[in-house]
């Protein structure tokens, strides 16, 4: 065949290409992280979303009901999960038991029917097992279905549910406990976490428990469900049958702990957990066995590429922790004190492994809040977001680095194309990284959020992705064999990542605080607004010294690493101190544009007064120290409250202790964005009210 003179200077062309391209591709720095190219194209090649999938679908390959038989030994995720560990090359396999005595109910028969006006199996819990909240509810009841509604009060004036059965489109468990009361035998109830899951998915049953009574029962029904036979009570007269079978089974909790030695020249440890059990009746196959699985393969892949030489092996020994939440993470610790000693730094994975397209979701790396800075953040942030950019097709390489195409894609063979959605975000508590910090270690949180389908009848594997599963893998073994290394190198590396992140943070916070006074609406408010954009800068600086100073641990000589990242400290003040002074002509500018003065912020006697209160703690008292999301505790007197995304780190605050009103004040407002001095007072109020703390002017020493 004859070849054109078009087409021989067309392959010259693509030889040209070919050859540019390596050229560019040796000179590109963007796409760069702790490890190496080598050793990250390593990890990318060797993770396999296929086999996390896998584990997924052999720990929790659908929801069912588990035999009572289960309570005399290992459950069965758990022998499930040390078999694949101990094949895989992990050492120190082990299942703890950390809890024992009493029963629990496990049902064994769960039946609910529509006998009239026809015959019709509605729930069987070897279909549903989250179906049957009320896992005590042994007995065969039958009796009329009357509807109430939403279930309040109001909605049960008169009607006579005394021996019926009421339908509502309230929470399960809440009509429950107000129609027993008024001699109902039972409840078939919508647990929707949200009225939106409600309606986008009406086949959904979302997890409850009720400690049902003697003789009454309660069911939770999907939405489709409950109004199919609200319409059909407004024509016909329905009849409901229960047919509920429980056995009491030994209580017990236990956790899978597995190990990568070190190479024995460190005392220092690391810890990467997710939770096998949420309660052992309801299992979520999002929620965590993916988190499970998925570490599971982590520490596989790391294994294999250690043997083949591809990746150093760890100084430090990696605890692999897989529990009931928080309090197992809580159990291994307090059992261990010298793992709590010598961990120092954990990866938390807490719902991993969904299709994020399909949830409308991001996958998130929930930071460490400012109340405990650490170098940490910056070892997941580094790797989550060079993961996320060799996975797009970027148009400016379009013609050199990878055509059409992204420059490295990290999809799994049975799994989706879909882009990478990620967010770097602020702490959220509530998962086992929250535990490890109560304990003084820093963890972060990886979480796919929302998830349309946790705690539900529908966390099912089909929602799975293998391509999202080995994509968090990657993420999660090079942040772990960063943290795992021990090497001076790697400190400075990590060093040298919170400095130039850290930039970026100070950065933000002169962004938003540029933004208050940009908003100023008079004189007043731009100049309170100036004051707030100064707080956020001096709250940052104060935070990335802390972050710095966080990475000394890192240094075979920590004593060493303290006094080589304390250097540091004065240079970010003066960053700072430049920051001010950009914030300071800003201002100017918007007092002249405005015509008004631009007078510096002066505290009125009044506010002087509340923020030099100082707080105390009072010894032993339990409304001082609410949950991981900073709620106030069971039975608090109710009154003022702060916005949401406050309250964790105001409790976290509050248990830390020595600081006045201002203080606290100004460190959330830096932190998140300001808040009014008075309200943070009404809140601290409603806490001296409860006994929790003391608030006492501060002492002149002091001020």
């Amino acid at each position: 065949m004859s070849r054109s003179p078009m087409f021989a200077a067309a392959v010259s062309l693509s030889f040209a290409l070919l050859f540019s391209t390596t050229s560019l591709a040796a000179q590109e720095r963007e796409d760069r992280t702790l490890l190496t190219q080598q050793q990250m194209t390593a990890i990318i090649n060797e993770v396999s979303g296929d086999r996390a999938m896998n584990h997924l679908l052999e720990l929790v390959p659908y929801q069912r009901v588990r035999p009572p038989s289960e309570y005399d030994g290992p459950f069965r995720e758990s022998s499930v999960l040390a078999a694949m560990a101990k094949s895989y090359g992990y050492t120190n396999v082990s299942i703890e038991v950390y809890q024992t005595g009493g029963t629990a109910w496990q049902p064994t028969q769960g039946e609910l029917w529509m006998t009239t006006p026809k015959n019709v199996k509605l729930f069987d819990i070897h279909d549903i097992p989250l179906a049957l909240p009320a896992l005590n509810a042994n007995g065969d009841l039958s009796g009329d279905l009357i509807d109430v509604g939403p279930g309040r009060a109001q909605d049960f004036e008169g009607k006579d549910v005394k021996g019926k059965f009421v339908l509502t489109s309230g929470a399960t468990g809440t009509v429950y406990a107000a129609a027993i009361q008024r001699g109902a035998l039972g409840v078939l109830g919508i647990s929707a976490i949200s009225p939106q899951r409600a309606a986008d998915f009406p086949t959904q049953i979302v997890n409850s428990t009720v400690n049902a009574q003697p003789g009454t029962v309660a069911w939770s029904v999907t939405p489709e469900v409950r109004h199919n036979l609200a319409a059909l009570l407004l024509r016909e007269k329905i009849t409901i049958r229960s047919v509920v079978k429980s056995t009491q089974v030994p209580i017990k909790s236990e956790y899978v702990h597995a190990e990568i030695p070190g190479d024995g020249s460190t005392t220092q440890e690391v810890a990467i957990s997710g939770h096998l059990y949420e309660g052992v009746i309801k299992q979520g196959a999002n929620d965590d066995n993916s988190g499970v699985a998925l570490t599971l393969e982590i520490g596989r892949a790391y294994i294999k590429l250690i043997n083949e030489g591809k990746l150093p092996k760890p100084k430090r020994t990696i605890n692999f922790q897989w529990v009931p939440e928080i309090a197992g993470t809580n159990a291994y610790l307090n059992k261990y004190p010298d793992k709590k000693k010598n961990i120092i730094g954990t990866l938390n994975f807490d719902m991993e492994g969904i299709r994020i397209a399909m949830s409308r979701s991001f996958w998130v790396l929930q930071r460490t809040p400012d109340t405990f800075p650490s170098y940490l953040n910056d070892i997941a942030q580094s790797m989550m977001e060079y993961i996320a950019d060799i996975s797009r097709e970027r148009v400016r390489f379009r013609r050199s680095l990878s055509g059409y195409a992204p420059t490295q894609p990290v999809e799994s063979v049975h799994g989706s194309k879909d882009a990478f959605y990620i967010k770097i975000d602020k702490h959220y508590g509530s998962s086992d990284h929250v535990t490890y910090m109560q304990h003084g270690i820093p963890a972060v949180m990886f979480i796919t959020w929302p998830d349309m389908w946790y705690h539900s009848s529908e966390d099912t594997p089909n929602k799975q992705d293998p391509t999202q599963y080995k994509r968090a893998a990657a993420v999660g073994l090079g942040s772990l064999a960063v943290l795992a290394e021990g090497t001076d190198a790697m400190a400075a590396r990590v060093v040298a990542e919170n400095l130039g992140r850290g930039l970026s943070r100070m950065g933000e916070s002169h962004t938003k605080g540029l933004g208050y006074m940009a908003d100023a609406t008079n004189a007043s408010a731009l100049t309170n607004a100036y004051r707030e954009a100064r707080v956020a800068i001096l709250h940052q600086a104060r935070i990335e010294k802390e972050v710095v100073k966080s990475a000394s641990v890192l240094w075979t000589n920590t004593a060493e690493g303290t006094k080589r990242t304390a250097a540091f400290a004065p240079l970010i003040d003066g960053r700072a101190t430049a920051l001010l002074a950009e914030t300071k002509a800003a201002y100017q500018l918007q007092a002249a544009q405005r015509g008004v003065p631009a007078a510096e912020p002066v505290m009125s006697a009044e506010d002087k007064a509340i923020a030099d209160l100082q707080i105390e703690l009072v010894a032993g008292a339990s409304a001082a120290a609410p949950g991981p999301r900073g709620a106030q505790p069971a039975g608090a007197a109710t009154g003022p409250t702060l916005p949401d995304e406050f309250n964790a780190e105001f409790a976290l605050l509050l248990r830390k202790g020595g600081l006045t009103v201002g203080e606290l004040r100004d460190f959330l407002s830096g932190e998140f964005t300001p808040l009014p001095l008075k309200d943070v007072l009404a809140v601290l109020r409603v806490r001296e009210a409860q006994g929790a703390i003391k608030l006492t002017p501060k002492p002149a020493a002091r001020r």
